[in-house]
């Protein structure tokens, strides 16, 4: 028997027992060791699965919320674009309104003050017909008391246009400037 228990290949007596204990160890496994390792495979697999739904969904809603986002963004530039429009117009009116007023007043200051012109105007032109109407009296009375000849009216007539001038110069108007020297009112 020396040359069979030399042989490796030959299954000696404990081949069996080996072979039995080795089915116990693997049935004892499977019994005992796998379940519990395969509950938490399973588990762990679940989990997973579950983590790369939700990351799937949570990817789903961030493209959703950019899209949201960038529909919330165009919306504000555009409404942003359309009050801009509307300032705009707003101020082209109210620019064209205070143009409009700003005119407005100009004719109204410009009527006011033509008016005052005029009336100014008609004032001292009735003025003046008072004071060469009473020049005019003053001197035909003076005509008529001294007599009628020429040197005589010029005399009256330079005496009445230096009373006149002396009373505009008093009251202050200076209505006729001075004679020059040399010359005479009736010269003129």
């Amino acid at each position: 028997m020396p040359v069979a228990s030399s042989n490796f290949l030959v299954p000696g007596p404990t081949f069996v027992v080996e072979l039995a204990i080795f089915l116990i160890v693997l049935w004892a496994l499977n019994k005992w060791v796998l379940p519990p390792i395969n509950r938490a495979m399973e588990a762990r697999q679940k989990t997973i699965d579950r983590s790369l739904s939700e990351a799937e969904e949570a990817t789903k809603r961030a493209h959703e919320l950019e899209e949201q986002r960038e529909r919330i963004l165009q919306q504000s530039r555009d409404e942003a674009r359309a009050l801009k429009d509307e300032a705009a117009r707003v101020g082209e009116q109210l620019r064209e309104q205070l143009r409009k007023q700003g005119e407005e007043e100009y004719e109204r200051l410009v009527s006011r003050a033509s008016a005052d012109i005029e009336a100014a105007t008609r004032r001292a032109a009735e003025e003046l017909r008072a004071q060469v109407a009473g020049l005019v009296v003053n001197v035909v009375e003076r005509v008529l008391e001294e007599g009628v000849t020429l040197s005589a009216q010029r005399e009256l007539i330079e005496r009445a246009i230096t009373e006149v001038e002396a009373q505009a110069t008093v009251a202050g108007h200076g209505a006729i400037g001075p004679v020059p020297a040399g010359a005479t009112r009736a010269g003129r």
